[in-house]
């Protein structure tokens, strides 16, 4: 019997397991896990410009905007992007959902939008010398809903159930049943949830390019410069209209299921003092005499067992009351960081490379939350308020090559190195204990290959039309993976053109989409919540941009 004086704790346990799960990963982008690529529209088109001399250059080829001629070049750009998110989730507690028809698999689909990704670049270049600045979301963008919740979720109130409610009936109503009072059968549970993230890391960059060579058929240029990470994300989740089923198609709120446990326990200590007090009379005993003993904890233990159970049961729901109509978390996290920038480029006649290397940015997260039981429960503090939790945006490596064999035709190839493993991550295990490299469950570091080529036509070679692929490949793990972080390998294609409408000024359009694998969690691997999982994403991005030569 004393296992129902956990009841509460456990649930609200279980819940705060929950809340310190509850970090979305919002990339609805090209890129690694915290990084987005797509940061001009002339990616959009063709996505492999590492190697490329252009304004654009001044994200994905910085040194190479050095070798542009003298004079100002701005870039400006506008994407919009959508994002599908599907979680298929089977746990066998599913199979006790009042709503699920006896299935142990859900179905979870989120939507991604991010109508208004801008970005801007600018290079000056002066002698030797180009001066670069730039403006873009560098990670996340956009916002999620899943308007259902997902497994995670359900799986909590399902463990509740299973493992806390369920068995209270069979543990209390054999002793309660002889005492002339029971507590209800559960047959399962139910509820609603809903979740919403947004992530978006605004980045600005300046950095100068230098030419250390500058010959006919070779040309050297350098670069060094610094990003300045803004990161700022909001997470919104429900779990509400909680129900417990019961025989017959009784349903109760978990306000009244309790409330029918600790009026079951009473009804049972009043009946036992009647019966005790009816037995001592009969034995010679005076009514008075008998009521006194059987009312006396000390003289009569089965009643100081259960009084015991009801005391403990009445303090505990006090402050956990607020769970009876569900939960609700809404927290705004902020965080700056700082990222070294180096680059190289090399250009040998029509064969030009490049390399660029962004250093790992420490990122802190500082939350403006609606939790505020710092230290009360330990699992919570993934977002306590004025708490902050480590979201780092990994180094990174690019390689690129353009070649031109003939006028007007450009073949470009790069490739891409994301150090994930080394960028630190919180989470919070099973037991509340934070720790801050989740990412070290991953095998590797995100590797993605690139190419493309672009065709110069038109009286005097006004139009440009282009294509390009991207395969990404993740080191993911099923200890990794997650309904609320989980990204999938995939191949990605863009294609667009580019007008020239003078010498001075250059319309982009361009198309891209990403067709994400599926990944399954292995058949005998069970997450925290019980869960095996088959995740999959499809992303679109459509994009517009200006380029002007001053």
């Amino acid at each position: 019997m004393k296992k129902v004086l956990l009841l509460l704790l456990v649930f609200n346990f279980q819940f705060s397991i929950f809340n310190s799960q509850f970090s979305i990963l919002n990339r609805a982008h090209a890129g690694g896990m915290m990084t987005n690529t797509n940061q001009n529209a002339a990616f959009i088109r063709n996505p492999a410009r590492d190697g490329v001399i252009a304004i654009d250059g001044v994200y994905n080829n910085p040194a190479g905007v050095a070798l542009m001629p003298e004079g100002w070049h701005l870039s400006f750009s506008w994407q919009y992007a959508w994002q599908r998110r599907i979680a298929n989730t089977q746990n066998p507690i599913f199979a006790s959902d009042a709503k699920n028809d006896g299935n142990d698999t859900k179905h979870y689909r989120g939507i991604a939008t991010a109508p208004f990704i801008p970005s801007v670049q600018a290079a000056y270049n002066w002698k030797n010398f180009s001066f670069q600045g730039s403006f873009a979301v560098a990670g996340g963008g956009g916002k999620c809903e899943f308007k259902n919740g997902l497994g995670s979720f359900d799986a909590a109130v399902g463990r509740v159930w299973a493992g806390y409610l369920q068995p209270i009936a069979g543990q209390l109503n054999p002793t309660l049943n002889q005492l002339g009072s029971s507590v209800p059968v559960t047959t399962g549970y139910s509820c609603q949830s809903f979740m919403e993230g947004s992530q978006y890391y605004f980045g600005i960059t300046l950095g100068t390019a230098y030419k250390i060579v500058d010959t006919k058929f070779v040309k050297v240029s350098g670069y060094a410069g610094v990003r300045f990470l803004y990161g700022m994300a909001s997470y919104k989740a429900e779990i509400s209209n909680i129900k417990v089923a019961g025989e017959n198609g009784t349903n109760y709120n978990l306000r009244d299921y309790v409330g029918a446990i600790s009026s079951g326990i009473t009804s049972g200590a009043t009946n036992l003092v009647m019966m005790t007090a009816a037995t001592l009379a009969y034995n010679g005993m005076t009514p008075a005499q008998a009521i006194a003993v059987a009312s006396n904890p000390e003289t009569n233990p089965t009643l100081a067992q259960l009084q015991a159970v009801g005391q403990q049961l009445n303090e505990k729901a006090a402050p956990l009351e607020k769970y009876y109509d569900g939960v609700n978390l809404q927290s705004d996290q902020h965080g700056f960081g700082v990222c070294p920038l180096l680059g190289l480029d090399v250009k040998l006649g029509w064969v030009n490379l490049a390399m660029k290397y962004e250093f790992r940015t420490k990122m802190n997260m500082k939350n403006n939350s609606t939790v505020e039981e710092a230290g009360l429960f330990s699992a919570v503090n993934q977002f306590v308020n004025g708490s902050k939790v480590r979201e780092d945006t990994p180094a990174l490596l690019t390689l690129g090559i353009e070649i031109e064999p003939v006028k007007g035709i450009r073949i470009n190839g790069g490739y891409h190195h994301f150090y994930d493993r080394n960028a630190k991550k919180t989470y919070f295990d099973a037991s509340g204990v934070r720790h801050d490299d989740k990412n070290t469950m991953l095998s590797k570091g995100t590797d993605e290959w690139l190419a493309g080529v672009e065709y110069d036509f038109g009286k005097n070679k006004r139009w440009t039309v282009s294509g390009g692929i991207q395969t990404t490949t993740y080191g993911n793990t099923d200890e990794y993976m997650t309904d609320l972080t989980f990204v999938t390998n995939s191949w990605s294609f863009g294609t667009g053109v580019k007008y020239k409408i003078n010498d001075k000024m250059a319309v982009n359009v361009g198309y891209f989409q990403t067709n994400y694998r599926d990944y399954e969690q292995a058949a005998d691997f069970r997450d925290s919540n019980g869960s095996n999982n088959n995740f999959t994403r499809r992303n679109r991005v459509f994009a517009a941009g200006l380029d002007v030569d001053l």
